[in-house]
């Protein structure tokens, strides 16, 4: 059941977008008229079989994608808030793709309070249901950047619930960081930047009570260009008899 913040923000896009609609037009080799008419139906669930589907299509399957957009948020965001991301965790998706923060005010406003919640939330909660890797890459799909995620990150109080996530993530990425090797949530190298200098500013120090000691020390890696983090990776796991992906 979603909190009252997380109900508070679909209400809002409810309010916004509920009664969107888009044009009943599309490809028809993928899609049946009938399929595609619901879209002009104000509200008219779409369910598992056509809501994933549409989300993630290529926009070129549409006279007006982002209207297509529009008329799903309702119904994708009340599936998110619910715990769901079947159907709807992989990426690329229609939010990512139509620029959003350049719509009017209600509605880019409407979309970052229920991103906004739907975060802290799951940061804030010690074992949320979607898990917090699969609520960051969908989110960083949807923002196209991960400042927005970052930012409650680095003002989440020290020692928290946050920190422990945290602390789960970095074990999760560090060696794709590393190694260069992060894909699906981000193939641009500007957010992976972003993310590594973010990490080198905010993660050593707060980690630095971790128990593996060598984390907090990849961590600090990563502000080092490519070749000379190659060279002061094979120095740190040295002594320990750890190395990184097999050479080829």
């Amino acid at each position: 059941m979603a909190s009252p913040a997380l109900t508070s923000a679909l209400r809002r896009v409810d309010a916004v977008f509920g009664g969107m609609t888009a044009p009943a037009e599309g490809c028809t080799y993928c899609y049946g008229e009938e399929h595609l008419a619901l879209l002009a139906v104000p509200g008219a669930p779409l369910g598992d079989d056509l809501l994933g589907p549409f989300f993630h299509e290529v926009p070129s399957h549409f006279p007006d994608h982002p209207a297509v957009v529009r008329r799903l948020l309702p119904e994708v965001f009340a599936r998110l808030a619910a715990g769901r991301v079947d159907g709807m965790g992989f990426m690329p998706t229609g939010l990512g793709r139509v620029a959003w923060q350049t719509w009017p005010a209600e509605q880019a406003a409407a979309i970052a309070g229920f991103l906004d919640t739907w975060w802290r939330e799951t940061l804030a909660d010690p074992a949320p249901r979607q898990g917090v890797n699969a609520v960051w890459e969908l989110s960083v799909d949807f923002h196209q950047a991960v400042a927005p995620l970052l930012d409650v990150w680095a003002a989440a109080p020290r020692g928290g619930v946050e920190e422990q996530h945290l602390a789960d993530f970095v074990e999760r990425w560090i060696d794709d960081l590393l190694w260069d090797q992060v894909i699906g949530w981000s193939a641009d190298e500007s957010l992976l930047d972003e993310l590594r200098v973010w990490l080198v500013g905010h993660a050593v120090d707060r980690l630095s009570g971790h128990p593996d000691p060598l984390l907090v020390r990849k961590v600090a890696l990563l502000a080092l260009g490519e070749e000379e983090r190659d060279a002061a990776f094979a120095e740190l796991v040295a002594p320990a008899g750890r190395g990184g992906p097999a050479a080829t």
